[in-house]
Parts: structure tokens; C-alpha cells; sequence
């Protein structure tokens, strides 16, 4: 009787292991996708104040990854027709090393996402949830990439719901994580886009997620924005319209838990106001702090035309997400009045307060 070779046994038995690993990976592979679809359906329907669809979920193991197709949800309180999110794709992959440790370390991929946002009710700003709360798990977000995206808002509480879109986006966010010490370095966000039918905006930011105080620091600017696309937020009780132009503007700034400093360096070519009734007035209705006929250039002017602008934004209980959207946004607008002023008067001056302009973007 031979008895059988330890080499042949150990090779027998690899090819034996192998196949029942083949056979689980085979019968996981044809279950997880409906059960994909499912918990996913599952999960969209237990949303509370929205509900959601899809096309369809596909799920793989190596690698690890997470895609749906033609995703849709819509508030149930949103007075747009709009899916409040839309997604032609988006393709969630996770690597297995940082899981075997507990943390869900991966990559979110977008194809066409297209957000909608509607002016908020009258009263104080609703706080975001924490990235804890948002995220109750130790995850890192590596690497996010949308392509071909569009974000549209409406001001729903004013007449004709004047709406501003954003299209052809592309951005990137980088080194996320939801709890401290799981990445080295700041976050990193990034993008660019168009904006209606004329005029490129784009912004680039390092920020700490996690600092008590707010501390960010990045740039912004827009490139070839025509005014005029501006008329449709001009209530017609103002009676002021802007006259086709090109406004670009470039922006600095740097926020060290809460303070912020930064330049607008703002240029307009062609773009006039017109008004039946006083402009100044007029204007001052829509921007809120704008006088053309008899201001001064803004504080902070240097004879550049660059404006220094500063704020307080020591507050620990502001967040980054709004208060950064509301530093770039009145940014714009800062930058946008004071071009204007200057178109209007003819001139460009310094001014003769060299103190930087409170940017107000605490609300």
C-alpha cells in the first residue's frame, strides 16, 4: 500500500480549500446584488422627510464597491419638481486593508449629480449634523470626484422664484475624515463650473473639519460673469436693470480659528445700470448695502482696486460648510457692488478708511 506524499496531500487539500473559497465567492456574488437592492430600497423608504428611487444597485467583493444608477430623492416639503438629489451614477468603493482595521477607508465617484436647493424659510440658519453624527462610523473619505454636475437654487420666497443654475461642475473633496486622527493633512475641496449662460466660477480650499474654531484658507474667483443674468433676482419694485457685461473677480482669504482676513480683487467691463427712479436706492434694495450715487469706494480699497475684507468668525458654534459658502458668496457680491460703484462714478479710488471691510458672513 503507497502512502500518499505530503506535497500531494497539501496540493490536494489547497485545491479543495480553493474551491469551496470559489464556491462562497460564486454564491456571494449572485446573492448580494438583490440583497443590495434591497436594504437600499429599504433604506430609501424609511427616510423620514423624503423618499427616494433607483434604476439599479450592482455590488462586487474584489474590489469592494457600491454602485447605483439613476438615483433620485426628493423632499417632501419642496415646493420645486425637482429631485431635491439626482445621480446618473454614483460608484462608492472601499479598499479591505483599512476595513480589516475598522475603518471604512474609500472613494466616491459621480456621474451627473445634480442638486437642487430652495431659499430657506425666514428665521434662524438649521445647524448640520456633526461629521459623528452625519457619519457614526470611523471612515475616511480618501477621494471625491463629481463630473458633469449642476447645482440649481431658488429664491421660492421671492416673486417669480428667480433661480440661479450652476452646470458643467467639476470637483473634487479629498482627505475627509469623521473622527480625529484617522488622516494627516487638511481637507482639500475643489471646483469649477459655469453658471447659466455666461461666466465660469471656480473656488480651491484647505480646511480642518474638526478644529473647535473655524480654520480654513483658500481662493475663489469668477471669469467672464455677465451682470445681466443678474435682472431676474431684481424685484420689479426696484426698477433697476443691468446691462449686459463681463464681471470677474479673484479672491484670497485665510480664517485662523474664526479670524479672517483676505483681498477681492474685482474687474467689470461694459455693464451699466439703468433705472427709471434713483439707482442708488434702487440697488441698495437688492445688495442690501450698496449706495451708487454718492458713496465712496469701499474701505479697505487699495489704489489696485484690490479690497481688504475681515471678519469674526470666532463663534463655536458657526460652521464650516455655511460660512464658508457665505464667505465666497458675498465675496461675489462685495466684489460685484464695487465694480459697479466704479462703473457708475467713472473712476477708481482708494479709499481713505485703509481698515479692511467687515465681510458680514456670519449670516
Amino acid at each position: 500500500m503507497t502512502r500518499a506524499r505530503p506535497g500531494r496531500v497539501l496540493r490536494t487539500l489547497l485545491l479543495v480549500l480553493l474551491g469551496v473559497v470559489a464556491a462562497v465567492l460564486l454564491v456571494a456574488a449572485i446573492a448580494l446584488p438583490p440583497l443590495a437592492r434591497s436594504r437600499t430600497r429599504e433604506a430609501l423608504a424609511g427616510m423620514k422627510d423624503a423618499r427616494g428611487e433607483f434604476q439599479d444597485v450592482n455590488v462586487s467583493l474584489f474590489p469592494l464597491r457600491y454602485t447605483i444608477t439613476r438615483l433620485k430623492i426628493s423632499r417632501r416639503d419642496a415646493l420645486l419638481k425637482d429631485p431635491t438629489l439626482y445621480a446618473e451614477r454614483l460608484t462608492v468603493t472601499l479598499r479591505w486593508t483599512p476595513l480589516l482595521r475598522g475603518v471604512f477607508a474609500g472613494n466616491l465617484d459621480g456621474e451627473r449629480v445634480k442638486a437642487v436647493f430652495e431659499e430657506p424659510r425666514p428665521g434662524p440658519d438649521t445647524p448640520l449634523p456633526s461629521l459623528s453624527e452625519l457619519v457614526p462610523v470611523r471612515a475616511v473619505l480618501e477621494r471625491v470626484q463629481l463630473r458633469d454636475s449642476e447645482v440649481l437654487y431658488a429664491w421660492v420666497r421671492k416673486e417669480g422664484w428667480p433661480m440661479l443654475w450652476a452646470h458643467g461642475i467639476e470637483a473634487t473633496l479629498e482627505n475627509l475624515g469623521s473622527r480625529p486622527g484617522l488622516v494627516e493633512g487638511p481637507m482639500v475641496l475643489a471646483a469649477r463650473g459655469k453658471i447659466a449662460r455666461k461666466g465660469t466660477v471656480w473656488f480651491a480650499v484647505t480646511a480642518d473639519p474638526l478644529a473647535e474654531r473655524l480654520t480654513f484658507a483658500g481662493s475663489a474667483g469668477a471669469q467672464d460673469f455677465d451682470p445681466s443674468q443678474l435682472n431676474a433676482y431684481l424685484s420689479p419694485k426696484t426698477d433697476v436693470t443691468l446691462t449686459p457685461g463681463s464681471y470677474s473677480m479673484k479672491m484670497s482669504f485665510r480664517c485662523d480659528a474664526g479670524k479672517l482676513t483676505g483681498t477681492i480683487d474685482p474687474q467689470l467691463v461694459g455693464s451699466e445700470v439703468q433705472s427709471d427712479g434713483d439707482v442708488g436706492s434702487a440697488l441698495k434694495a437688492f445688495f442690501g448695502k450698496i449706495v451708487l450715487a454718492n458713496a465712496g469706494p469701499t474701505e479697505g480699497t487699495r489704489p489696485s482696486g484690490a479690497i481688504a475684507i475681515r471678519d469674526d468668525l470666532t463663534d463655536p458654534k458657526l460652521q464650516l460648510a455655511p460660512r464658508l459658502e457665505k464667505v465666497i458668496e458675498n465675496g461675489f457680491v462685495l466684489g460685484l457692488q464695487e465694480a459697479l460703484k466704479r462703473q457708475y462714478s467713472g473712476k477708481l479710488e482708494a479709499s481713505s478708511k485703509p481698515e479692511p471691510t467687515p465681510l458680514k458672513a456670519k449670516k
